[in-house]
């Protein structure tokens, strides 16, 4: 009998393969507005161009992209900084060696992300019939005794964020599910979201006080105040007149193992997505007509989509910050996508502060640098 000897799988290469491979791409929510740069680049032809074909499904929220790409069922994925450095810590904190978790950051296209805390206006709930609060929810104390459904991922991270900076901590019930509804907390509930409007459409039912969305949220209200709800009056705060100063956000994510055995075939997927932020921070209805087209939605949600890619695009520096959610000095001098080890280290540090980190990792423990721009 011939001895077993140790054989190296074959894999596929870019430039030999006969047709264009396929990547399997898992979203972090629907399709929207705030990932307007795949869609762009999808409806461009720039992932045909570098020979790529991407299929993209959804899940709710970063952290079930992450599990996702853990057990393999995906090999990219879009997720948010924040949620990768907590899923990075929890690894280290199991006893493994940070650098063996399998997944990472590798182009991060949220350099300027904030969140938002939205309402109905007092005097919108008088028009459909609601109860009034004793004021608009402007402040971060006014949600004491509301309803909260803080959106997953990084603005739930910003919620506790926040808490901890007031200490406020003890004023949150973090189950209205499972503990039942107290007056004198911020109660918290798991509602989910399955479409563009379902948190909206709550807080019209009355069952939902406040919900936390990035800041492009204010789509949602200005696009139904424009078509289906006209009048819709909303109140908002954000992050950053918390005191919180905008962080890395939404970002591509990759399975180490994939990117180190077809680093073609991932430099391919970034260089589409690359070469589309640019144009759709400029012409941010492209890639909304692209998305909205192949889900069949009609005109109401070009207006939605269409503004919650204004916001992220830079179009409403009012709301974000000057170059919107994509823009930042960085890229201007690296390129749009740049990971800067100075900002995953902010970052790092408050989470850690809001005690959101089960062990204290470094800014390298969560990217690979595949200097594809040079590929």
């Amino acid at each position: 009998m011939p001895s077993a000897t140790t054989r190296v799988a074959p894999k596929v290469e870019m430039s030999e393969a006969d047709y264009i491979p396929q990547v399997d791409v898992l979203g972090h929510h629907f399709a929207s507005g705030h990932v307007l740069y795949l869609y762009h680049a999808l409806g461009k032809g720039y992932f045909k161009e570098n020979k790529i074909f991407p299929v993209f499904s959804r899940t709710n929220h970063s952290p079930k992209v992450i599990e996702g790409l853990m057990h393999d069922t995906h090999k990219i994925g879009t997720a948010t900084a924040a949620e990768v450095i907590r899923a990075t810590s929890e690894w280290v904190a199991n006893g493994n060696d940070p650098k063996d978790f399998p997944v990472k950051m590798i182009y991060q296209c949220d350099q300027n992300y904030s969140s938002a805390f939205y309402s109905l206006s007092n005097q919108y709930r008088q028009q459909i019939g609601l109860p009034l609060y004793p004021k608009d929810i402007t402040t971060f104390e006014d949600m004491i005794g509301k309803i909260v459904r803080p959106g997953g991922g990084t603005p739930t991270v910003m919620f506790w964020t926040i808490a901890h900076k007031k200490g406020l901590t003890d004023k949150v019930n973090p189950s209205l599910e499972g503990l039942g509804y107290h007056p004198d907390k911020i109660n918290i509930s798991s509602a989910e979201e399955f479409d563009v409007k379902s948190y909206s459409n709550l807080m019209l039912q009355g069952r939902l006080d406040v919900y936390s969305k990035p800041t492009f949220g204010h789509g949602q209200f200005l696009g139904r105040a424009k078509t289906t709800n006209e009048g819709l009056q909303h109140v908002a705060f954000s992050t950053i007149e918390c005191g919180i100063p905008p962080v890395y956000g939404v970002g591509i994510v990759a399975r180490k193992d994939f990117v180190e055995d077809h680093s073609d075939m991932v430099g391919a997927f970034l260089r589409a997505i690359d070469k589309a932020m640019p144009e759709c921070v400029e012409d941010h209805m492209f890639g909304v007509r692209t998305m909205n087209e192949m889900r069949e939605f009609g005109p109401e949600y070009d207006e939605i989509e269409g503004i919650k890619a204004a916001i992220t695009a830079g179009k409403h520096p009012e709301i974000t910050g000057e170059g919107g959610f994509y823009t930042s000095e960085d890229t201007k001098k690296y390129g749009y996508g740049c990971i800067r080890e100075d900002k995953l280290q902010t970052l790092i540090d408050m989470l850690a502060e809001a005690g959101m980190l089960k062990e204290k990792i470094k800014p390298g423990d969560v990217y690979m640098d595949m200097k594809w721009r040079t590929d």
